[in-house]
């Protein structure tokens, strides 16, 4: 992975102080946890001192991995994740505006170009690579982690060269709804997320702003099945551009499969362009995920590599639940709920990897489950998203939501079903899916095809009517891989076919296509299906949280979620016990190695 740090004076004279380089270069130890030892290093600075651009890279020093700064005409820049094609940093060193040439490129990117005048930091149109930035003692700053930023801006403000971190509890309000955040906060005072496709421009003698691009236009919706297939053709060609970097490196890809249609979308693009992979899935054997991979696999010809997840008769066996949210809230910065499992940090293997993370960008975002599309369903689900378990936070906590509730609700008003397209883009994947692909690049060479600035604005010029339909998704693996077209997924069906098919001559393929039977491994979640084990840690470690976690929720309504075995809610005792890591601020120690295994028992077949 690649870590960046921008800072500018504000002013058109006046350097940066030292004391403020030297906290961001302890900083990033804070901020990302890669060894000392490991990163390579990179710094430019301005000939007149005020402005600087320092990044870091645990990335190999060949090809494909630019180094971690590049330099051309008294500009430096500096990006993270990954370009759609070699020659693309020159072409953002020289262009004369940042966003509007990034626009045009593939590839899933954050960008921080720097010169003698200030600098500029740009999103591209997933935000899957953030740009966070804050304002402090005269200084603006842009950072591909949060608490970078965060950290050097208080160091500006404290004259401190090792400030601990100060933290804006009201905006963990969503965090517990949902184990995300629904707007642009973060869990750190002053630091705030730039928009998807926006650019945050720092010039000195003016003040900083966010600059927000255009995001592509809807086009009418196809008349007809052959004005259909036209018009799938562009996102199946930005696809097979998107898997084009996969060609970069001396190994096969590693495309993580399963059961459903976004990694097999993936895994079809690259059988057409030709990219050597093979599938990687793991789950309880006779689990429909790792049965239908292999089918997969199987009809194209490419091998499947299968884990079988650890167990014990009748349990599965998971690792403690207060390790896995000390590595989620170090890995993520406290921006996802441990819920999720990430990966902790491991020498750098350039194996180029992938999955279908994202997919939901080519199919409506929110809409995907969204059955009812008139004004009171959306106006519900809107609520949910901002407002959900309202009963269980403060008041204060709810009044914070409901600003960014009723923000969204006027844009319903404006743009129609579309927001929760939009919503999904700007904080589920934006946010959510953010902290989980930054942690894949501190190890791999990690792709997100789904995320490609190209293919999603293929996507996004789809009406997003026809989009929730999936046909166009349906379409593009038709196109890719005809083969697949009759191979069942685990779960639901395409959209546009669940009752029936679109014509008589359908029904036979129509009929191969149905679902497969559930066992006892479908479904199985032991995040959701624990027992007393589990339960008592989560009381234990949450109720002892420090108190800031009681502003925002009433205490004797956690206690009674708590009790409940098996819970009705049991992401919402992640997300607190996240937090509780978070605000005690244990996850700035070494992760416990003390606690031990967990058995969750599996449920019985029938």
């Amino acid at each position: 992975m690649r870590a960046c740090l921008v800072v500018s004076v504000g002013d058109a004279g006046g350097r940066i102080p030292d004391g403020v380089l030297a906290a961001a270069r302890w900083a990033v130890g804070e901020a990302v946890p890669v060894p000392a030892d490991v990163w390579r290093t990179a710094e430019w600075v301005a000939p007149d001192g005020g402005t600087a651009l320092l990044a870091w890279s645990n990335e190999p020093v060949e090809e494909p991995f630019p180094a971690p700064v590049l330099t051309s005409g008294g500009r430096a820049l500096a990006y993270c994740g990954y370009l759609g094609a070699k020659g693309d940093a020159d072409l953002l060193l020289d262009a004369a505006s940042l966003g509007a040439e990034a626009d045009g490129l593939g590839g899933c990117f954050s960008v921080f170009r720097a010169g003698p005048d200030g600098f500029e930091a740009a999103t591209s149109i997933t935000r899957a690579c953030p740009v966070y930035t804050a304002e402090a003692g005269g200084l603006r700053f842009a950072a591909s982690r949060a608490l970078l930023a965060h950290l050097a801006a208080r160091a500006a403000a404290t004259g401190l060269t090792r400030p601990a971190p100060a933290y804006d509890v009201m905006a963990l309000q969503s965090m517990v709804r949902h184990g995300f955040f629904a707007s642009d906060e973060t869990p750190f005072e002053g630091v705030r997320a730039v928009p998807n496709a926006a650019t945050f421009v720092a010039r000195r003698g003016r003040p900083a702003a966010v600059v927000a691009r255009p995001l592509p236009e809807q086009e009418p919706a196809p008349r007809g099945r052959k004005e259909a297939v036209a018009r799938a053709e562009p996102l199946a060609e930005a696809l097979l551009a998107a898997v084009e970097p996969f060609r970069w490196h001396d190994r096969p890809l590693r495309l993580a499969l399963s059961g459903g249609r976004d990694s097999r979308l993936i895994a079809a693009a690259c059988h057409a362009a030709g990219v050597p992979f093979f599938g990687a899935t793991h789950g309880l054997a006779d689990s429909p995920d790792v049965v239908l991979a292999q089918r997969v696999a199987a009809v194209l010809g490419v091998e499947c590599r299968v884990t079988v997840d650890r167990q014990r008769p009748g349990a599965v066996v998971v690792g403690h639940p207060v390790r896995r949210a000390h590595a989620l809230v170090r890995m993520c910065e406290g921006m996802n709920s441990a819920y999720e499992g990430v990966n902790r940090w491991a020498p750098f293997d350039p194996e180029p990897r992938s999955s279908g993370s994202g997919g939901e960008r080519l199919r409506g975002g929110f809409l995907t489950d969204q059955a009812d599309l008139s004004p009171d369903g959306v106006r519900a689900r809107l609520k949910t998203v901002f407002l959900a378990q309202s009963e269980f936070l403060t008041p204060d906590a709810n009044a914070h939501a409901e600003r960014h509730h009723a923000a969204w609700v006027a844009r319903y008003e404006r743009d129609g079903v579309d927001v929760l397209d939009k919503l999904h883009m700007f904080y589920k994947t934006g946010r959510w899916l953010a902290g989980s692909h930054t942690a894949t690049l501190m190890n791999w060479a990690y792709y997100h095809p789904f995320l490609d600035n190209r293919v999603v604005r293929a996507a996004l010029a789809l009406p997003v009517e026809w989009r929730m339909t999936e046909e166009p998704v349906a379409l593009a693996l038709h196109r890719l891989a005809p083969r697949l077209r009759d191979v069942p997924f685990d779960g639901k069906r395409w959209r546009f076919e669940t009752e029936r098919p679109r014509s008589l001559r359908s029904w036979p393929g129509w009929r191969r296509r149905a679902t497969p039977p559930s066992t006892a491994a479908a479904g199985f979640n032991w995040r959701k299906s624990y027992g007393h084990d589990l339960a008592d840690v989560f009381r234990a470690h949450i109720l002892d949280a420090p108190a800031e976690l009681f502003s925002i929720v009433d205490r004797k309504a956690v206690e009674r979620r708590l009790s409940e075995v098996p819970p009705r809610r049991p992401g919402q005792s992640w997300h607190l016990l996240s937090l509780s890591v978070l605000l005690s601020g244990t996850w700035r120690t070494p992760e416990p190695t003390d606690l031990p295994d967990i058995e969750v028992p599996l449920p019985a077949r029938e």
